[in-house]
């Protein structure tokens, strides 16, 4: 066992909270823990000694792990973490994979249309910007998930907000998009030529619909797979939890 697998241990026992929280407690808990012992070791402790102080110097109190508690369960990155953590089972981990791979075959169909680009709304560049820089995250964090090279468990989940940021920017971009189209609309149309307003309609909503249903698909897309890399992080830190548990020393 690790050498410090006994007080990780009563610490997972203590902590009555959700995973991925507990896990995340026990990573910082541990991290800590070696920190502490690496700097007596440094000031001239022997082994069994530094080990000693490092559990001394940190302890498991109840208050000690509530104060842990708070930091990874406050404000929004404690809700996420909660959300994040619900997708566990085989059965829900391919219906996720199938909304993912749903939303992106919409997208596709959209952006092949040819009507797509006849009435095409300005509002959709810094849309598919958005999707563009959110896809390019997935991608990058993907490579960090997966290959781990020298990556701090505890840092692959730096960096997700990234997605829910694109999410609802695309969803602000998008309803900005349709107040200024709508005004536009009316002031072109109604005002200076209400002859063709009936017209110019058509246009209109092929402009308007085109911008808001990409924007609804980059939004909710790029929120699936904020979820789904959420629970990716969670394994892996759920993994190197039972790896620092189970080890020899």
């Amino acid at each position: 066992m690790n050498r410090f697998g006994g007080v990780l241990q009563k610490a997972r026992d203590q902590l009555q909270i959700p995973e991925p929280a507990r896990t995340r407690v026990l990573l910082e808990m541990a991290s800590d823990l070696e920190d502490s012992y690496q700097i007596y070791l440094s000031q001239g402790c022997d082994e069994p000694e530094a080990v000693r102080r490092a559990e001394e110097s940190f302890g498991t109190s109840e208050e000690a792990l509530k104060h842990l508690v708070n930091i990874h369960q406050g404000g929004l990155g404690g809700i996420g973490g909660r959300i994040s953590g619900q997708v566990g089972r085989p059965w829900e981990k391919i219906l996720l994979i199938l909304l993912v791979a749903f939303e992106a075959l919409l997208t596709i169909k959209v952006l092949s249309q040819e009507d797509f680009f006849l009435f095409l709304s300005p509002f959709v560049w810094p849309i598919a910007g958005l999707g563009l820089a959110a896809f390019s995250f997935t991608i990058w964090k993907l490579y960090q998930i997966f290959s781990r090279s020298g990556t701090d468990v505890r840092q692959l989940k730096t960096g997700l907000g990234v997605l829910l940021f694109c999410a609802g920017a695309s969803f602000a971009v998008a309803g900005c998009g349709f107040l200024y189209h709508i005004q536009r609309f009316f002031k072109l149309n109604y005002q200076d030529a209400p002859e063709s307003l009936f017209m110019n309609f058509a246009g209109w909503m092929f402009s308007i619909s085109s911008m808001m249903t990409v924007g609804l698909l980059v939004s909710i897309l790029s929120a699936l797979v904020w979820f789904y890399l959420s629970g990716l992080v969670a394994r892996a830190e759920m993994r190197e939890m039972e790896t620092l548990l189970e080890a020899e020393g």
